[in-house]
């Protein structure tokens, strides 16, 4: 039996998320759906928007679930509803039915994401104490890490096994990682002082008690404001490019490409600055260099600065990710870790909606980008008012 230690749980939590971390590679997908079976666009992107609902549904309402089996069986289920809903993806693809692709990629794989990402997640926090959020950076990177690779191989899959037999083999070979990961999973035996049933996985936060709480809504409203804005600039990403800085069909694939490179190097360097500037600090960073990187976007034709503005931007939206799990532990405990974050997780489900609705509604990318500048600021505004509120009342 291989020992348990903090890098090699970092690995197989590494390892969970980088196979789920492939729905954001989605936009890949579209083309070679919309040749084979001629949906277009627009109705396969409801099929992502039902994965990352039912990614953050399933994180808060299945958590006393993942609690009572543990990080194993709930791993497993990951892998088990994952890999289903590929295959079934790929099912749904050769028989031409679009009900069945939303049902299989969109609702069954989405559970499979919220087994699979809050469950490495609440573990691997757990085995560093010290670095929470480089514990918990380690392993949301991945996620995009993930995305990164599969944009990669999707195409020339495609290509060389068709769109059917490229979902069923995406399905195994990513089933059989998670799995592998998933057996590796467990809560450390050494229970640190002040925190209550830490082996196994933590106590159940019920959401009665969460909607009384202001800390909660805190947590929640600042990731969703600030996911709101990434996700809709990853969603119009390409077009986005060619319209305002008017590059290349090559550049725009490259330039989302690198996208997906800061979106991880954010999740890791953020949450692990966070370590030492703090959490409300850290975040707070996120709102006001994100408004004012909006601002300047609304002013400059600049090829080169507007990709770099992306990117900033980008990097605080996979920070706020990765630094969530270690500002909750800071808040509520490693033992309500799991539970609580599942439940912010909705703001994720809730921004993959908004986000893209909100950059639909105008083709003015000026209009757009001031938006997103005032809610950041709005977020900003709201991070400092609750800070010392929260502060005020720890003191009293």
């Amino acid at each position: 039996m291989i020992p348990k230690n903090k890098w090699l749980m970092a690995v197989a939590g590494m390892v969970l998320q980088l196979s789920i971390g492939s729905i954001y590679a989605y936009s890949v997908w579209i083309k070679p759906i919309e040749i084979l079976n001629g949906w277009d666009a627009h109705q396969l992107k409801l099929a992502f928007s039902l994965a990352i609902c039912f990614l953050g549904f399933t994180a808060a309402f299945m958590g006393k679930f993942v609690q009572k089996i543990g990080p194993k069986k709930a791993g497993l289920l990951g892998a088990l509803f994952f890999g289903g809903g590929l295959a079934g993806a790929g099912f749904a693809s050769y028989i031409g039915s679009l009900p069945l692709f939303y049902l299989t990629y969109g609702i069954i794989s989405g559970i499979g994401l919220g087994f699979g990402y809050i469950t490495p997640v609440s573990i691997v926090v757990k085995w560093f104490p010290d670095k929470p959020g480089l514990g918990s950076g380690l392993v949301i990177m991945s996620f995009a890490a993930g995305s990164i690779l599969a944009s990669q191989i999707i195409t020339p899959l495609t290509h060389t096994l068709g769109v059917s037999n490229s979902f069923y083999s995406l399905a195994l070979i990513y089933a059989l990682l998670m799995v592998i990961a998933s057996l590796y999973l467990e809560a450390p035996t050494v229970t640190p002082i002040g925190v209550k049933d830490y082996h196994s996985g933590g106590t159940h936060v019920p959401a009665s008690e969460l909607l009384t709480d202001v800390k909660f809504y805190a947590l929640w409203l600042m990731l969703f404001l600030n996911t709101t804005c990434g996700i809709a600039l990853i969603a119009v990403a390409a077009p986005m490019a060619k319209d305002v800085i008017h590059i290349s069909e090559s550049a725009a694939i490259a330039f989302v490409g690198v996208i997906g490179l800061f979106n991880g190097l954010g999740r890791l360097i953020w949450s692990s600055i966070s370590d030492k500037a703090g959490r409300w600090n850290t975040y707070l960073i996120f709102f006001l260099v994100g408004a004012a990187c909006f601002v300047v976007l609304t002013q400059t034709s600049n090829a080169y600065l507007f990709q770099i503005l992306v990117f900033v931007i980008i990097s605080c939206y996979g920070g706020a990710f990765a630094t969530m799990p270690a500002f909750i532990k800071d808040i509520y405990g490693a033992d309500k870790l799991g539970p609580v974050f599942g439940y912010v997780l909705i703001a994720w489900s809730v921004a993959a909606f908004a986000g893209p609705w909100l950059i639909s509604l105008t083709n003015n990318y000026s209009t757009i980008f001031f938006t997103f500048a005032g809610l950041l600021s709005l977020a900003a505004v709201m991070a400092v008012v609750l800070k010392s509120k929260l502060q005020t009342i720890t003191n009293n």
